[in-house]
């Protein structure tokens, strides 16, 4: 039968997998089980925000236990020396969020909500004041006019959603190669918003070639705890945009642990402080800076080198830094933030060299979220 209520097979070859046909559009959409070919779209350009090769490649990424102690305690006095305050840009506080409250009735955050959900409220508010600032200060419009606001690695678009109570004149291009549930597009429907949701890798996208894009003289990027690697793509991305049109940039940093030496776009500046084969060995130790919770410290360099000489003089027969390496808590965070301070400096410095101007921003308390630096970057057309 082929009247409205009818059963169609989404695809040929799944019988298991049936739609009735006013729902097929619609749900062919959203489905999780269809891959889509976006390769004959014109914004799919394979790999396009892949940072060039490097003239060093096949960096391999070893477990810590693989490292000799003598290793480890050298890259950890080079991070301790290099420290926790950027050597490439300055770095904002702007921790304080005053506007949660005047937001809670539009997006019913409700008085008992949970402490998950008006955690990312906070810190999606947080982000967006620390844009305002960011703008207001390189004497951009806070009003975005004229501007489409890609959200990266959008997940359920909250961002977005966020975003456009502020401005809700914008064109909205939200980017995941996966599909949420719970996502933000049902309100920007109802919103009758001006958006498209593609289902891609960020690595293959053209910005500059999604239809209705090209019309608008400013282009947002904003990616919230954008995954290692994921990050750099985006960078990228922004890079080529800012080529032909004004471009913001608002990415808050994340899982420095899943960066990959080929997607990492500040490669030059790293091989400048550290050896190409301390990537992944810093990669593993930014991780410590997300296991406590802890306040800024002052580290004395020669106790950290006698407290890891001693740890070695007991076991010198042992790489197995789980066993006989023993570091005090917080030394371990300290030397967490040094490592993802590094890694973020090599960003700040592609993104300087692609001629935008960047900052840093501390947008909320380390108690709401241990990943609280977001990097901000700003180029405009006669740059």
């Amino acid at each position: 039968s082929s009247g409205i209520n009818a059963e169609w097979p989404l695809r040929p070859g799944d019988p298991a997998h049936f739609i009735s046909a006013a729902k097929l559009e619609q749900h062919v959409k959203v489905c999780n089980a269809l891959k889509f070919d976006y390769t004959s779209e014109p914004y799919f350009k394979a790999n396009v925000n892949l940072p060039p090769p490097h003239a060093i490649q096949d960096l391999r990424r070893e477990p810590l236990s693989k490292l000799s102690i003598q290793q480890l305690i050298g890259t950890c006095l080079k991070l301790l020396e290099y420290g926790v305050e950027s050597k490439v840009c300055k770095t904002e506080t702007t921790e304080t969020v005053t506007d949660l409250e005047q937001y809670r009735p539009l997006f019913q955050i409700g008085t008992n909500a949970g402490n998950s959900a008006v955690r990312h409220a906070t810190q999606q508010v947080a982000l967006l004041n620390a844009l305002s600032n960011f703008q207001v200060h390189n004497g951009a419009d806070t009003k975005f006019p004229d501007t489409c606001f890609v959200e990266l690695g959008a997940g359920s678009g909250k961002l977005s959603q966020w975003f456009h109570y502020k401005a809700n004149h914008c064109f909205f291009l939200l980017v995941d190669k996966q599909t949420c549930r719970r996502k933000a597009d049902s309100y920007f429907r109802k919103q009758k918003c001006n958006f498209i949701r593609l289902k891609m890798d960020i690595k293959d996208i053209d910005v500059s070639g999604v239809p209705g894009l090209g019309g608008y003289k400013r282009v947002c990027f904003a990616c919230k705890h954008l995954c290692g690697g994921a990050t750099d793509l985006a960078l990228v991305a922004a890079a080529h945009s800012g080529q032909h049109t004004e471009t913001t940039v608002l990415i808050a940093l994340c899982c420095h642990h899943l960066c990959s030496w080929e997607s990492y776009s500040g490669k030059d500046y790293f091989i400048t402080h550290f050896k190409p084969e301390e990537f992944y060995t810093l990669s593993s130790l930014s991780a410590w800076a997300t296991c406590f919770k802890l306040e800024t410290l002052q580290v004395d360099n020669q106790k950290v080198l006698n407290q890891l000489i001693e740890s070695f003089q007991k076991h010198p027969e042992s790489n197995i830094i789980q066993e006989h390496l023993v570091l005090d808590r917080t030394l371990q965070w300290h030397i967490g933030r040094c490592a993802k301070n590094a890694l973020n400096d090599g960003r700040a410095q592609f993104m300087l060299n692609s001629g935008f101007r960047v900052q840093f921003s501390k947008y909320v308390n380390i108690d709401i979220s241990p990943e609280n630096t977001a990097l901000l970057c700003f180029k405009d057309v006669a740059s």
